[in-house]
């Protein structure tokens, strides 16, 4: 008995060292949006856009955050937590939102957290928020022709959004399809990051010499995001790097928000490096590969991309269908139709949305027919949730 209490005691003592050590960490520092250059297919159109409408009177989203005690921090955690509460699966506090006031305050706080306590958690808040009701309203802006600034701040700052550092830490807390420079006082090197986000989500990041464009061949209209033709020869000169790479939550079914549930097929994501398959160590949602990195090293990772079949706790015998950080909306007209959420749900690539689309079973007394689900984002809220039989 007093062994076992010794050893409790030891690693109580251990657990309390770490998070002392954690809250007495510097907040990360994103990378200068000037140092990334898009190629994402699903937000670099987004960035243009805001370049274009803005007319170069919106900078970026100032993220950085100011340095927290240990109390203010838990204070502002405290609250974070009760807001989640009470948010929608899309991302947003409110079934319908009108302005982007309603949306960008709970993203810039769940940004400035993740920065601050380096936790993934914040960034699958965050990621939900810009997948869906953000780059929503991108596109409602679009029609309008006007543009919010905070917005269009935003959206030219994706690809800082997307990468953070401190010190020899690296992190990539969103996957964009990009030409990164990461310097700060103790590293100084290029990468590139490559995938197909948010529809495929296989990723590579490669060290490079040089801010030179991605190329890319054109086979098919696919081929673009996921082709890489690299043309360097390995240098001499090497780095320091603890790459911290988020992994998803909705990976294994559990991007739930406190009120939803979720249940989906679950697959082993697999990291390789230079080819060979690394176990790395898990941190806060982050899995950590720590080595001395040169160019042409490359990092692979193999990511599945559930279809999750969601429940709210609040509304019983119904069901959302969400892939990846996206969430979906029926496009059923047919009255009294419910979803039959046992049967399986397939997805294809739209060309003509640039988008996956989601078919599934929906049926009465007298007939089954398969419907479409299309991205939150392309329609607004239509209907989300399905009442299933």
């Amino acid at each position: 008995m007093g062994k076992r209490f010794f050893l409790v005691m030891v690693a109580l003592l251990a657990m309390s060292s770490v998070r002392a050590q954690r809250s007495s960490l510097c907040p990360l520092r994103m990378v200068e949006a000037d140092s990334v250059m898009l190629y994402d297919f699903f937000w670099c159109d987004a960035a243009r856009w805001a370049d274009t409408i803005a007319a170069g009177s919106a900078k970026a989203w100032p993220w950085q955050p100011s340095e927290l005690d240990s109390v203010q921090l838990a204070a502002c955690v405290a609250e974070w937590e009760s807001q989640i509460r009470s948010m929608r699966l899309q991302g947003t506090m409110v079934d319908s939102v009108t302005s982007a006031d309603e949306v960008l305050p709970m993203l810039r706080e769940s940004v400035e957290l993740g920065l601050q306590t380096r936790e993934a958690r914040f960034f699958d808040v965050a990621e939900r928020i810009m997948a869906n009701p953000v780059i929503r309203m991108k596109n409602y802006y679009e029609l309008r022709k006007t543009c919010h600034g905070d917005l269009a701040g935003v959206l030219r700052s994706v690809g800082s959004l997307a990468y953070a550092a401190q010190a020899h830490d690296v992190y990539i807390n969103m996957f964009v399809r990009s030409n990164v420079h990461v310097v700060n006082d103790d590293i100084d090197f290029y990468m590139q990051v490559f995938n197909g986000s948010p529809w495929y989500n296989d990723t590579s990041i490669r060290i490079t010499k040089d801010m030179n464009p991605i190329e890319q061949t054109a086979d098919t209209v696919l081929s673009r995001y996921h082709r890489l033709i690299v043309r360097e020869e390995s240098g001499a000169d090497s780095v320091d790097i603890n790459f911290h790479i988020r992994i998803p939550s909705w990976v294994n079914g559990q991007d739930m928000l406190p009120r939803y549930t979720a249940r989906a097929r679950r697959q082993p994501v697999v990291i390789f490096v230079n080819g060979s398959v690394v176990t790395p160590q898990m941190e806060d949602g982050y899995a950590v590969i720590r080595g001395r990195w040169a160019v042409q090293d490359l990092i692979t990772i193999t990511m599945p991309t559930p279809i999750l079949r969601v429940s709210d706790r609040e509304a019983p015998g119904m069901v959302a269908l969400q892939r990846g950080p996206i969430v979906y909306n029926s496009t059923d007209t047919h009255r009294g139709m419910v979803f039959d959420a046992a049967s399986p749900v397939s997805h294809y690539f739209d060309h003509g949305i640039n988008a996956i689309v989601l078919q599934g079973n929906i049926e009465n007394r007298h007939d089954k027919i398969r419907n479409e689900f299309v991205p939150y984002y392309r329609t607004g809220p239509l209907r989300i949730f399905e009442k299933v039989k």
